[in-house]
């Protein structure tokens, strides 16, 4: 699965955009569309992983490895809350004053009120996808080093090579909006939310980081309850 489900979403979306601009823009697109209900989704799946793994972990693993799997798990939450932010957009509640007053959406989230709770975590997480989804999975398969849990606190710390896909999906799918604003390049054939995309790809890799992390656990806890 981890190799052919990652590229079903944007082959789907592209195609409705290709066939039917109008289907695209009713089901697909916006914060009712498929992509952010996938993206919501997903992050709740990550989050329950999450949860299961940070239990295992208190059990087998030391302190540090817990508090960072604990961390991204969390961050599984916030990515899952500000998506639906946080129930508004399925039961529809008027945003507080409070939130309205310091959020350009007037949403009831917290990513429309500060580049920190946006754009600089984002940045972060791109770095450790790009880092540990693509670049060390592909060292360690050119010089034949596998990543094993004698390595410490980096064997629960970066992903496993199930994650290369989606990492790859995640980096690259904004590349051509950006090296067309980059180089003043003409629009693309086909024009999507390509960072709606991203976001759901973003929530998939936590989702497979953290199944792999959980497997780790569950096939050796001699090892790891052992250090």
């Amino acid at each position: 699965m981890w190799g052919w489900f990652p590229p079903l979403l944007v082959l789907i979306v592209v195609s409705a955009k290709i066939l039917s601009p109008a289907f695209y823009q009713r089901f697909i697109f916006g914060e009712q569309g498929l992509t952010e209900q996938l993206t919501a989704l997903t992050a709740l799946l990550a989050v329950y992983l999450g949860v299961r793994v940070v239990l295992l972990a208190r059990q087998q693993l030391p302190i540090l490895e817990v508090l960072w799997l604990g961390v991204a798990t969390l961050g599984c939450v916030y990515l899952a809350g500000e998506e639906v932010s946080w129930g508004q957009q399925l039961v529809h509640w008027q945003t507080p004053d409070t939130f309205a007053a310091l959020n350009h959406q007037h949403e009831s989230n917290l990513h429309n009120m500060s580049s920190w709770l946006n754009q600089k975590p984002r940045i972060f997480l791109e770095l450790w996808v790009l880092v540990g989804g693509i670049v060390l999975p592909v060292w360690r398969s050119l010089t034949n080093k596998a990543l094993r849990p004698v390595a410490g606190f980096a064997y629960w710390f970066w992903p496993g090579r199930e994650c290369l896909p989606t990492a790859l999906l995640a980096i690259f799918i904004l590349f051509p909006k950006r090296y067309r604003q980059l180089l003043e390049l003409p629009g693309l054939l086909v024009e999507v939310h390509w960072s709606e995309l991203q976001e759901y790809y973003f929530a998939l890799f936590l989702a497979l980081y953290l199944a792999v992390i959980l497997r780790r656990l569950q096939c050796q806890p001699s090892i790891a309850a052992g250090r």
